[in-house]
């Protein structure tokens, strides 16, 4: 018990370049002390931002605690966290003091975000050490453990079930066609709001283990409850992104990447044989072609709108969709959203307009296009003044619960959106998400939620409103689910 109440390591502390304040901010001072819990390792968390233009330190005190007070110097741009490990009912009283900033926290450390205990929750869901159940080997299936998580996709199917998936890359951290392309869909199953979760299970794997199936994403259809899973199939090693065309869009094609998904009519309890699309998704002409992770949308009209990812003829990287208006019967390939971009979102406005929020291959901002079509055909493009980008792939949503659909049982629209991506303008660090309730125009709330390494991320609204956030870190650090509420990031 004795080192329960000691104060353990000072996990990171990580010094960024100055970025801009944000034109609103529950404390004008530009820094900020918020409270988690990490319901996996026991730990409470206390994360300090820093960004104003001066190095500002901290000094928190915990009465009563061993080691109380402690000081941190933070750089401008920069942050620190520090953490407890306590178990879930210790009260606590954080006290953070830095010029112009005087803010205490008081609660119950613990998980469920209930009134009292801290309103960030963290969990993590696959690790390397993590046993899946499921995985196909050389003499079938086992289970087993993978080198390397990487690429959360996740959403809420009508029930309130969370679906999160993520690639199980048995044999190393390679993309698909790396390697031995041993790449298998792993997938974990929540009926509580993210409380708790069923042990990870592979939903989908190809025939043998050269062969590789990965970067998912969750599409739900909210009018006839069914939930798909798309995924990139490689059919062997050495066939990935960046490999050569081949002139085909056959299903059989041995030289293409291909994209497919797996389908579930019950919240994700069993899901259907593949079903291929490049038939009717890729144009022959294109080089390689894949989903982008996360998950899908459906619009306001009811239609299912699919991101992805081509190389056309001359090898330029572009952002589409793919889109069906029959429910997933079939499905068609819509236009160039932009070229030299990458993995991308697309989110409804309150206009009914679609926008395309996508990764650039070497500009580091995020870059926006808006299709007045459904997410068909695009305008110009324009790069956000305010969403920092790493090159990495992060995500924009629409805040509605899956209870919040209109008469055709297709969701409605909203002009509140929520972002997740990096904040480090340069390396995948420092995890934070952002509100806007204008559509998008302005961010003006914004809350870091992991400090350091984290890299791609994706979101869903969850059934009781609050908001569930899945990210990878690095390689091998582990897939991680983070919850919060909104009321939590307007203050935060």
């Amino acid at each position: 018990m004795r080192a329960l109440r000691l104060l353990a390591l000072v996990l990171t502390l990580v010094t960024t370049a100055a970025l801009p304040l944000s034109p609103a901010r529950a404390d004008a001072s530009g820094v900020s002390a918020v409270v988690g819990f990490d319901c996996t390792d026991s730990r409470l968390q206390l994360i300090l931002e820093n960004r104003t233009t001066a190095t500002k330190t901290f000094t928190i005190t915990w009465q009563g605690r061993t080691g109380s007070p402690w000081t941190r110097t933070v750089a401008s741009g920069g942050n620190a966290l520090l953490y407890w490990t306590v178990p879930a009912g210790t009260p606590y009283t954080l006290r953070t003091v830095t010029d112009g900033f005087d803010t205490t926290r008081s609660g119950t450390a613990g998980c469920g975000l209930a009134a009292g205990a801290p309103q960030l929750n963290s969990t993590a869901l696959l690790r390397t050490s993590t046993t899946i159940t499921g995985l196909n080997g050389p003499g079938g299936p086992y289970d087993g453990t993978a080198r390397s998580v990487r690429i959360p996709g996740m959403a809420v199917t009508g029930n309130g079930t969370i679906v999160a998936v993520a690639d199980a890359r048995v044999d190393g951290s390679y993309d698909l066609g790396g390697g031995t392309n041993n790449i298998q869909i792993a997938m974990l199953r929540s009926t509580d709001n993210g409380l708790t979760w069923q042990p990870p299970r592979v939903i989908h794997h190809p025939a043998t283990t050269s062969e590789g199936a990965g970067d998912p994403s969750v599409l739900v259809d909210r009018t006839t409850g069914a939930v798909y899973v798309f995924y990139t199939y490689s059919p062997r090693p050495g066939i990935s992104f960046w490999s050569a065309a081949s002139g085909s869009n056959a299903a059989g094609d041995p030289a293409s990447l291909h994209i497919q998904y797996v389908k579930s009519t019950d919240h994700g309890l069993t899901w259907s044989a593949p079903v291929e699309l490049n038939p009717s998704v890729k144009a022959p002409s294109w080089r390689q072609l894949f989903a982008s992770s996360g998950h899908g949308i459906q619009t306001s009209t009811g239609r299912l709108v699919q991101p992805i990812v081509y190389r056309d003829a001359a090898g330029t990287s572009h952002a589409a969709n793919i889109y069906s208006d029959d429910h997933g019967q079939t499905w068609q390939r819509g236009s160039s959203a932009s070229g030299n971009v990458n993995e991308s979102k697309a989110v409804e406005r309150n206009t009914g307009a679609v926008t395309q929020n996508m990764r650039h291959n070497s500009v580091r901002a995020r870059h926006l296009a808006t299709s007045t079509d459904g997410g068909r055909t695009f305008g110009a493009v324009t790069a956000s003044p305010v969403l920092t980008d790493p090159l990495c792939n992060a995500d924009e949503t629409s805040y509605l619960t899956p209870a919040q659909r209109g008469a055709n049982g297709a969701p409605v629209r909203t002009a509140t959106a929520l972002y997740s991506g990096n904040a480090h303008p340069t390396a995948r660090n420092d995890l934070t998400v952002r509100l806007s309730t204008d559509d998008g125009a302005t961010w003006p709330s914004r809350a870091l939620i992991k400090p350091g390494a984290a890299g791609y991320s994706t979101m869903a609204v969850l059934a009781n409103g609050q908001v569930g956030v899945l990210y990878e870190i690095g390689d091998t650090g582990g897939i991680v689910f983070a919850r919060f509420t909104l009321d939590w990031l307007r203050t935060a």
